[in-house]
């Protein structure tokens, strides 16, 4: 007889990419999940994406009203057992301060988790505190934090996964180190591009490593897919000791560490990293991104050293 397995996804998304609700439902039955989280960013109306699904809702899966906040230290999933949650504003404030928005959490007892710890820059609660003050949010607010975030998981799978990535680093490498390359011009350019594919590989892992070490010290953790696409839903699950009752049941098995597996879906069928195109790209996207913000930034600093040291030489020359 076959076992039967019992997955959560905690972080998912259907307005942002004006996805419809019966393809959202799709995805999660494909995947077969006991529990699936809509987990809107607040900016693109959480509620009004947890009102859609919810007037779909099979009656053999268990849907988790939440949203992922804005905080002033990064991305906060947020649960709770029924809408209530969409009803405090102060939820709903752009880079809401992080203290405040987790006690709000704990005086509504709903439940809040870091998303992505180690992600990019302002989206990853350790990217912008440091892991020592992350820390100490952890235990004062018994806050947990996403043990595993399935589009950074994926990444890597970005660069290296996808045939037509693969085609153009092996380009870049042969062209690195051929004498076509060289007679082309264009040796060090394709060195400089294959040896940045493969920094982001290796920035990727790390953040990866670095969210499963420091989720590790929360009072719990969660798993979600981050799911913008049905096709990606279920990607990234919890594994439960046995099915939940309902909301509140579930919630309090989180709280218990009542979970079997933590990760990537090793129970699924279907392949968990194929992605298309257009997924790949907002992938590589959403991975450079910070570092591109980061250049642009240091190029206006620049400009404006520049202008400075121009302005006192005209100075000293007067």
């Amino acid at each position: 007889m076959k076992h039967q397995h019992y997955l959560a996804d905690l972080h998912t998304h259907l307005n942002e990419k004006n996805i419809d609700a019966r393809d959202w439902w799709d995805g999660v039955k494909k995947r077969k999940l006991s529990v699936i989280a809509i987990t809107e960013h607040t900016e693109h109306d959480s509620r009004s994406a947890y009102e859609k699904v919810l007037a779909l809702k099979p009656d053999d899966v268990i849907l988790i009203p939440g949203m992922e906040a804005k905080t002033s230290a990064g991305h906060l999933i947020i649960l709770g057992e029924d809408a209530s949650l969409y009803d405090i504003p102060r939820l709903q404030v752009h880079n809401v301060p992080i203290e405040e928005a987790l006690q709000i959490v704990n005086d509504n007892k709903l439940v809040a988790s870091f998303a992505h710890p180690y992600g990019y820059k302002t989206d990853a609660t350790c990217s912008v505190l440091g892991e020592k003050k992350s820390l100490h949010l952890l235990k004062k607010y018994k806050v947990g934090a996403e043990y595993y975030n399935g589009m950074l998981g994926s990444a890597n799978n970005f660069v290296f996964g996808t045939q037509w990535i693969k085609k153009i680093y092996n380009f870049f490498d042969f062209s690195s180190k051929s004498k076509f390359g060289k007679a082309l011009g264009i040796q060090n350019r394709s060195l400089r591009i294959k040896n940045r594919l493969e920094e982001i590989s290796e920035e990727t892992f790390e953040r990866v490593r670095g969210g499963i070490e420091f989720s590790q010290k929360a009072s719990f953790i969660t798993v979600g897919s981050d799911a913008h696409y049905p096709r990606t839903i279920g990607t990234a699950v919890l594994e439960l000791k046995r099915k939940p009752k309902n909301a509140k049941d579930f919630l309090g098995m989180l709280a218990n560490k009542q979970i079997l597996w933590a990760g990537p879906n090793i129970y699924s069928d279907l392949p968990v990293d194929k992605l298309r195109k257009k997924e790949l790209l907002e992938g590589l996207k959403y991975v450079t991104k910070s570092r591109i913000k980061k250049k642009v930034q240091r190029g206006k600093k620049n400009t404006k050293k520049s202008k400075i040291i121009s302005k006192i030489k005209r100075r000293k020359k007067k």
